[in-house]
């Protein structure tokens, strides 16, 4: 029988009982206190089974609390199963209501993907609260049959040491992903299969981890509202849409059709989403797979250019004396002159030396395009739970 494994912040080992009753509230609809990993696990896997549909969100996002507390369950549609709301990291949060039908298609799938790989145990690096911690994290460990591994705080060396060597894949994340790959580790550990689920992972990273520790990576592309849409392993180019999603584009962005779609969101109210559902994300076509340019909020015109807000923070953060960069169109300018970039680096460099750097790779990847920027140097970029930048 598969295992409940939680390592507590001092180190304490200890498995937990799956049969052990926890306490739940008597609202159908319900938002969770603060608690430990260990009690929430319980608490989700509880409620999952007895119909308490769980309202889950990142306690750090101030703004989200007051959403939840004015919510109307009476209008909730009564097939719903979980509530997840984004962290708003690209604008106002919005929650996405998730049916039993949606979470159980999209666990078949999984299953299905990952079924050649032969598990024995699984770790959950991410906050059970994200749709991936929760469906992956707690639903997936047991359709698997395999060891799950809680902790409360990971440290990226410590995945390798708590697989003790077994067939184990890995919930994480790209931040997660990119400090691993820091590391200097010589061993490989081809039994490692990372599942990243909430970003994208720079190219770098993609290609270097798999060959530093003989491990695969599996890079997957979705939202809180529509699911899982497409994968892709290490750096491959395209994405490949996972079985049961139908993908096409409208206006050069992804529009996309699948049993994981959510019918409702929450944004001032309840809202009734089209389907098939209309990304913000522009796409290429290619034989059933698909090529990700860039986001509309995150594409930008200078000079008749478009250009990738991402794009410019990757080139920047490849340069060695650039740790983080955050790149937004400066909404404080008035001008009528193109537009203008507002950057935020932690560098060890000072901000004269920056400038200089800056406005070399600027120069040096968009030619003949003149780029204005204001550069602040700061100790930290402002993150959700989930270590998305706050845009």
């Amino acid at each position: 029988m598969a295992r409940i494994i939680y390592k507590s912040a001092k180190g304490i080992v200890s498995e937990l009982d799956t049969s052990t009753k926890v306490t739940l509230p008597n609202n159908k609809f319900t938002s969770f206190e603060t608690m430990s990993k260990e009690k929430l696990y319980l608490t989700l896997n509880q409620a999952f089974k007895e119909g308490i549909v769980p309202i889950l969100y990142d306690p750090n996002i101030q703004s989200i609390k007051p959403r939840v507390e004015a919510l109307d369950f009476s209008t909730m549609p009564q097939e719903s199963a979980t509530i997840f709301f984004t962290s708003g990291t690209t604008g106002t949060p919005t929650g996405a209501v998730k049916t039993k039908n949606n979470l159980q298609k999209e666990l078949e799938v999984l299953v299905e993907l990952f079924r050649h790989e032969k598990f024995e145990r699984l770790i959950v690096t991410v906050p059970l609260i994200h749709i991936y911690g929760f469906l992956a994290g707690v639903l997936l460990p047991k359709a698997l049959n395999v060891d799950v591994v809680l902790k409360e705080e990971f440290l990226p060396h410590e995945l390798l040491e708590l697989s003790e060597g077994k067939k184990t894949l890995c919930i994480t994340n790209p931040v997660f992903l990119k400090v691993l790959n820091k590391l200097n580790i010589k061993e490989e550990h081809s039994h490692m299969v990372f599942l990243s689920s909430t970003g994208k992972l720079d190219p770098q990273t993609a290609n270097e981890l798999p060959q530093k520790l003989s491990c695969k990576i599996y890079q997957l592309f979705g939202s809180t509202e529509t699911g899982g849409i497409a994968y892709k392993i290490n750096n491959d180019e395209y994405w490949t849409p996972l079985p049961q999603v139908h993908i096409s584009t409208k206006d050069d962005c992804l529009a996309v059709n699948s049993p994981f779609l959510s019918q409702y969101i929450i944004e001032e109210q309840l809202k009734e989403i089209s389907h098939p559902f209309v990304t913000s994300d522009l796409i290429s076509l290619k034989e059933g797979k698909f090529k990700l340019l860039g986001r509309k909020s995150e594409i930008i015109k200078i000079s008749g250019k478009r250009l990738s807000l991402l794009e410019i923070e990757s080139l920047l953060e490849a340069h060695p004396n650039i740790e983080e960069a955050l790149v937004k169109l400066d909404y404080e300018v008035n001008t009528h002159k193109d537009e203008q970039l507002a950057i935020q680096l932690i560098s060890t460099l000072n901000l004269s030396e920056l400038k200089k750097e800056i406005k070399t790779i600027l120069q040096e990847n968009y030619k003949k395009i003149n780029i204005r920027t204001t550069i602040k140097v700061v100790e930290k970029l402002e993150k959700s739970l989930m270590g998305k930048k706050l845009r």
